[in-house]
Formats: structure tokens, sequence, C-alpha cells
């Protein structure tokens, strides 16, 4: 059931938010910024390609041809003596196919050198949109987007890219999820959290995290905690993506991060949002989107998306930003049916690991969903791995929850580094084990057994 038209919608939200503030008082939605390292020009001087997508408001902002982007190595740009800017050029520009929000993403470009430091990139972006609910006096408040890299110790390093650029409206009564899963070409161990948004300077903002949404530490993927009784408005959500990698002497290090901030909007309609319901791999069974799909390097995999809407009639479109950041990756639509085809060329070079894919879709009366599809890829198939002996331990290092998989329906101990039991588990059908310990426990080495033999299965590292 729909009540209100496609065009009706987007008036009314161009005339809400026109309201809230004169031509470009307040339009700044949010954005990321991304880095890739490139050939260098400078003997010994490493080099970057960095990428900042900023989301502007259609109703009350105007995109700039470029903009000042700062670097500090050890502080505020504002008071690192060593700290330098260089401008961006605007590269495209590209408008959200999802009609309540009204929103653009800019895309800015520029390569810049970064000797061996611990660099910190930032774009402070002029007031925020006005009345956000979890953000008080949000209209004074700059939208600073950041990323984080040391390149102290492996000077070639790309962060994660965020795969969606979605600033959904939602149902006050029906929240579907949606993702702010990244992909990393390294292959290195990623972190998900909700921080606090930032402004000025790149100091949080004094408010709360996003409200409506529980957020995967591994995966990214973002789940509705709060289905009804919601504020109408918009709330700011804003997740730091970390990346770990080891080193040639068996220690993890943090060499980077990258955040998103971003906007959305409750909002009351008795719209249903169409939902992702199955998928089928290499033209198998169907099963649910839960489910891992194994993968090698240099294999081909093809992945089959079947959705379904309550809303009978209504015209659906599928959206994501992934092939933009998956080497190999395409999404097709099938015909006029409601079916995505997902393939994936997985390129021969890709490092052994979890990588984590965002697919969306569309309805044309603010409706939305988002999913996060798991690939395991590795030298050898998960079939073909033995049954008792635990695998894929994601992340590595942890903080809040840690996951491996193991046999189906099997007994689970965890000990310290001194043998003292901490936990007891049972793996789940599938074998997937989750362990969220409790804030107390220390950092510091973990060992999962099997309970019946005492067969080590996993090693599991807290970090502080």
């Amino acid at each position: 059931m729909r009540t209100h038209t496609p065009f009706r919608w987007l008036l009314a939200l161009l005339l809400a938010v026109g309201s809230f503030s004169a031509a470009q008082a307040s339009h700044i939605q949010g954005g990321d910024i991304s880095f890739a390292s490139i050939a260098s020009t400078t003997a010994g001087i490493p080099r970057y390609h960095i990428m900042v997508r900023s989301f502007i408001n259609l109703a009350g902002g105007t995109t700039s041809s470029t903009i000042p982007l700062a670097f500090s190595n050890g502080g505020c740009y504002a008071t690192v003596p060593n700290a330098f800017s260089a401008n961006a050029p605007l590269t495209s520009t590209t408008n959200n196919l999802l009609v309540c929000t009204g929103y653009t993403v800019a895309l800015y470009e520029v390569d810049v050198d970064l000797p061996p430091g611990q660099w910190q990139i930032g774009f402070s972006g002029s007031a925020r949109i006005n009345g956000i609910i979890n953000m008080p006096t949000s209209a004074s408040q700059s939208c600073y987007i950041s990323a984080y890299l040391d390149n102290t110790l492996p000077t070639q390093d790309s962060s994660p890219r965020f795969e969606s650029v979605l600033q959904p409206s939602i149902s006050a009564t029906a929240l579907p999820p949606y993702s702010f899963s990244a992909f990393d070409s390294d292959g290195d161990s990623l972190r998900y959290e909700f921080i606090l948004p930032y402004g000025a300077c790149g100091q949080p903002i004094a408010g709360t995290l996003s409200p409506h949404f529980g957020l995967n530490a591994s995966t990214g993927a973002s789940t509705p905690i709060v289905s009804s009784g919601s504020t109408l408005g918009h709330y700011c959500s804003a997740v730091r993506v970390s990346e770990y990698r080891k080193t040639s002497t068996n220690r993890w290090v943090l060499l980077g991060y990258v955040t998103r901030d971003n906007l959305y909007s409750v909002i009351s309609t008795a719209n249903q949002p169409p939902a992702f319901t199955t998928m089928q791999v290499n033209g198998g069974a169907a099963q649910p989107l839960s489910t891992n799909v194994a993968v090698q390097p240099g294999q081909t995999v093809n992945v089959t998306l079947q959705v379904a809407d309550p809303n009978a009639g209504q015209p659906l479109s599928f959206m994501s930003d992934a092939p933009k950041a998956v080497p190999g990756l395409s999404l097709t639509r099938i015909g006029t049916t409601n079916s995505e085809q997902l393939t994936w060329q997985v390129p021969a070079t890709l490092p052994p690991g979890r990588y984590n894919i965002t697919v969306g879709v569309l309805d044309d009366t603010c409706g939305s969903e988002e999913r996060t599809l798991t690939f395991v890829v590795g030298n050898t198939a998960l079939a073909t791995r033995a049954a008792a002996t635990a695998t894929d331990v994601f992340p590595v290092p942890f903080r809040e929850q840690v996951q491996f998989t193991t046999a189906p329906n099997q007994a689970v101990i965890l000990v310290d580094a001194l043998g003292r039991e901490v936990a007891r588990l049972t793996s789940a059908p599938n074998g997937l084990v989750r362990w969220q310990p409790a804030p107390s426990l220390p950092a510091g080495l973990y060992l999962a057994r099997a309970a019946s033999s005492g067969q080590p299965l996993a090693r599991l590292l807290r970090a502080e």
C-alpha cells in the first residue's frame, strides 16, 4: 500500500528541507574519504590517490568545483607545523535513485605525496542539515569527513572503500537494513564501529549514536533494533572502518581507518519496502542471503538474487556502488523480473579472506533495503576443509565480537592464555560460532577448543 505518489514525496521533502534554512546555509548530508597507493613520482616518497565523496542536499546546496583537503601528521591541521593542504577538483556528480531524499553525490579526486608518517586526511563541509534529531543544533555544526593512514611500516596500502551511497528514508514502523560494508583490495582485516560524527578540526559533536540500528563489527551490515515509536525527522549515523594487517614479525598493526558520515530520515508512510528473499550460487538451489559464498582466486562466481515487494505492481530498481569498489564485479538486472545477477570474476591476486559485497533494491515510494553478502576467498573451498577444525576467524584482532566456522552443532570451550575457561558456546547448524565476551574480560590471546576432545580450533586475539 502507498500513501503518497513519488512526486508528492519529493515535493514535500524539498519544501521541508528548504524551510530549514536559506539557499546554501544547510546542505551537507555526509560523505567519506578513501585512498589508494599509486606509482611514486619522487624517489622514496609514497604517493596516493585520494577520493572524497560529499553528499549534498538538492534543496539548498551547491556543488563546488574544488574542495580543500587538509593533511596533518600528528594532530589538528590548524596546530601542526608540518600540515599542508591540497585542492581536489570535482570529477563527477550523481543524483541518488531514491526519490524521497533528494541529494547529489559529488566525487572529488587528487594525487598527493605522503612521506612516511601518521596522516590525518580531512575535509570540513559547511553547516549540516537543520533539525537532526540525535544532534542538537545541527545546522551550526560543520561536517568533518576524515581518513587516517599510518604508512611508517608498509608504504603500500589502499584503504577500505564503502560500497553504498544510500541515505535511506524509512518508515517509523518498518526499518529495513542497510549497509556500511567496505571492500579492502589488500585483504586487510576490517573492524566496523559506530562513532559520534565529527565537526570542526575533527572534534566529536555532542549527541547520540544512531538510535535505530545496530552494526555488525565484522561485515558492516546495519540491522534495525527499533521498529516503532520513533520521532519523525533526520538522523545522523557515523561509522569508522579500521584496517589491520599482520607484519613480518607476526604482529597485528593498525594501518588506518576511513569514516562514513551518513544521514537517514524516519518518515510517516504505509508503504512496505521491497526485500531480498533468496539467492542461488552458480545455478544451485535457493538459499538464504546469510550463507557464506566460497570462491577461489581467479574463479568467476554467479549469484542470482530474488526480491519480493509487498506492494504489487510497484516498479523496482537495483542500486549499489560495489562495482566501483570491487574489481571484477558486475550487477545486472535479469530482464524485467525482480531478480538481479551478481557476477564476480575474483582477481587471481586477491589475498585469501572474507570480503563483503553490498546489494540494494529500491521501490518508487521511499522504500529500500540493502543486504551484505559475504564471500570467503581461499585456495581451498570451505566444503573440502576438515570439519573439526575452525576456519575464517574474523575480525583479527577483535574488540566486541569475533566469529569463526567449525563443525555444525559443535560444543566449543574458550580459554585464556593460562588455560582458564572463560566461555562455552555451541556452533550453529551452519558451523558459525559468534563470541561476544563481557567488556570486563581483558585484552589478550584466547583459544577455542572442541569440548569433546580438547582439540584446538582457533586462536582469538582481543585488542584493547
